[in-house]
């Protein structure tokens, strides 16, 4: 008998959260009528163009259709246990009749038909054959009667078999059941309050793993399996800091893998997908360029300049460090050459003061930023906040191999960044730091300007505006903060993107930046209303309404960045009331 996770399987509606597995590119979701829909897992391309069946449903002995009556990750129950189905391996479904109960009927139909009107087995090359009596590639209906104890064995790209074996299917359950337990094993202590979400996000972090074509040895953790199938530099810092908690090797090679895609110059991709890498202009997707066409001008040089490099904010040293110190490793020194070249190539850019920008908007991460209204490239105080907690991360692996002069000359440039972020992008007058555009100074506000708090080096009248930028009404104040444009900009909007909602990764960031600067009690806080934030709006989004605390306007849902900073939340969270308590 299937074992329900709690906090879990009660996030998994098989209609926004579908179901799948570790390593799988199979995604259940349901189907109005009742039945399941089997979909698979493509970068940059959505669920409903992949569908690998139309139809999976199980009927009684009535002739009835079996109705879904539970889900956890170890598969799916029907009518409390008549049936169920689960995952044999990435690629092979098995489906179930109980011993004691009566003989029911699995109800197959394949190819169903993608969006743009091409059968799904056009777009996905994955026929559904029957093995058993017969084999084809054109099956419309396929009807398997499946005695007590009983199973079919459903193969994408392969075959339909039935009863493979004596008792396969319990075999399946039971093996399922112990991969599950197992990883729920290392979990992490958290707050009774944060546990069940907590699960949850512990689940989507090993469900969001799928092996690239690039890179089969590695266990990749990409944000999405719908349609953000491939891995994103920053998006893999970000997951790495929640996974170093229960799976350290697994955060390791969350880094390692966009190390091995270094460039020679010591740039590194913004994208790690099947076919490749995503390293400039030239390697965009169609639909990016279209949309950047349609915002920044058909001319913008984001668009026509094919090697215009695109990568991510350097946060790998810091990440790296991170998980040192949580789980005793030494990635920060197995992958100090290439840090030590990343940072040298963010330093050799073209730039008007000796501090990086962006070039390209999709290197800032911030797709739709009113930041970039004005083109690129953009001054942002992010990037050389980001610079400076790398560079000190370097400096105190020097200090960890006592070379002094390697620490020397690591702080060195540290201090020289945040001297000039601070000369250069804090505007006196608005009390904030600012980006310079091709337009001049953009004073929009955003918690990017809070990002110099990352230095640990801002005092005074500097350090007091920032805390108070955190709750002014006009600015970044929000019920449920951060917002990512301030509440009385004109380019705020509650439910687009970057031009308002709340991104839990924005969140952690100025939280990490808070206790850098000395303001535990506005980190503590700023914690504390994040992770009620997600708990109270039911999942773990991509992002977040900041008048409302619910899932934005066309924010997936089972977002890996959010699920994993969560955790790391949770886990801070449940450190610093013991600590409180223990005081």
């Amino acid at each position: 008998m299937m074992r329900s996770w709690p906090g879990a399987g009660a996030f998994i509606d098989l209609d926004a959260v579908p179901l799948t597995d570790r390593g799988s590119r199979l995604l259940i979701f349901a189907r109005p009528d009742g039945g399941l829909r089997v979909a698979g897992a493509v970068y940059e391309r959505d669920a409903d163009r992949c569908t690998h069946l139309r139809r999976l449903a199980v009927l009684g002995a009535d002739g009835e259709q079996l109705p879904v009556t539970d889900v956890g990750p170890e598969g799916i129950t029907f009518a409390r246990g008549a049936a169920s189905l689960t995952f044999v391996d990435a690629e092979t479904l098995s489906v179930g009749v109980a011993a004691d109960g009566p003989p029911a009927t699995v109800l197959l139909e394949a190819f169903g038909t993608g969006d743009d009107g091409r059968p799904a087995s056009e777009v996905d090359r994955t026929p559904i054959r029957w093995s058993s009596t017969e084999e084809t590639d054109a099956l419309d209906d396929l009807s398997i009667v499946i005695p007590a104890s009983g199973s079919v064995s459903v193969r994408m790209g392969g075959t339909v078999r039935q009863t493979p074996e004596p008792g396969s299917h319990a075999k399946y359950l039971a093996d399922a059941s112990y991969r599950w337990q197992e990883w729920f094993g290392r979990l992490p202590a958290v707050r009774d309050a944060d546990l069940e979400m907590v699960r949850y996000a512990w689940w989507l972090l090993a469900s969001n793993i799928v092996r690239l074509a690039t890179h089969p040895d590695i266990e990749a953790v990409v944000p999405s399996k719908q349609g953000y199938v491939a891995v994103w530099q920053w998006d893999s810092y970000f997951i790495s800091f929640g996974l170093r908690h229960g799976d350290p090797e697994l955060a390791a090679d969350q880094l390692r893998l966009f190390f091995s895609e270094q460039a020679p110059d010591g740039g590194l991709p913004d994208v790690v997908h099947d076919g490749g890498t995503l390293a400039c202009v030239a390697d965009m997707p169609p639909g990016d360029l279209a949309a950047l066409a349609r915002i920044h001008g058909p001319d913008s040089p984001m668009v026509t300049e094919a090697d215009m490099p695109i990568t991510k904010p350097p946060l790998a040293a810091w990440a790296a460090r991170a998980l040192d110190q949580v789980a005793g490793t030494s990635v920060q020194a197995e992958l100090k050459d290439g840090l030590d070249r990343l940072h040298r190539w963010w330093f050799d850019r073209p730039s008007p003061d000796g501090l990086p920008g962006y070039e390209h908007v999709y290197s800032s991460g911030l797709d739709d930023s009113p930041l970039f209204d004005d083109g690129g490239p953009v001054f942002a105080p992010d990037l050389p906040s980001y610079l400076v907690m790398s560079l000190d991360a370097m400096a105190d692996l020097a200090d960890d191999g006592e070379d002094a002069a390697e620490a020397a000359a690591q702080r060195s440039l540290a201090e020289d960044t945040a001297e000039r972020l601070l000369g250069k992008r804090y505007d006196v007058d608005l009390g904030q730091f600012v980006a310079l555009t091709p337009a001049g100074t953009r004073k929009t506000i955003t918690p990017f300007a809070l990002m110099p708090l990352l230095t640990g080096r801002l005092t005074g009248p500097v350090l007091e505006s920032l805390r108070e930028a955190l709750s002014a009404p006009d600015s970044l104040g929000a019920a449920h903060p951060l917002p990512t444009v301030a509440l009385g900009a004109p380019e705020f909007n509650a439910d687009r993107m970057w031009r308002g909602p709340v991104w839990l990764n924005v969140n952690w960031l100025v939280i990490q930046g808070l206790l850098r600067s000395g303001l535990d009690s506005e980190a503590a806080d700023l914690a504390e209303r994040t992770v009620s934030m997600v708990r109270e709006s039911g999942g773990i989004h991509e992002y977040w309404n900041p008048l409302t605390g619910a899932r934005a306007a066309g924010a997936t849902t089972g977002f890996g960045w959010s699920a994993a900073l969560f955790l790391d939340l949770a886990v801070w969270l449940a450190a610093n009331d013991n600590q409180v308590a223990d005081n």
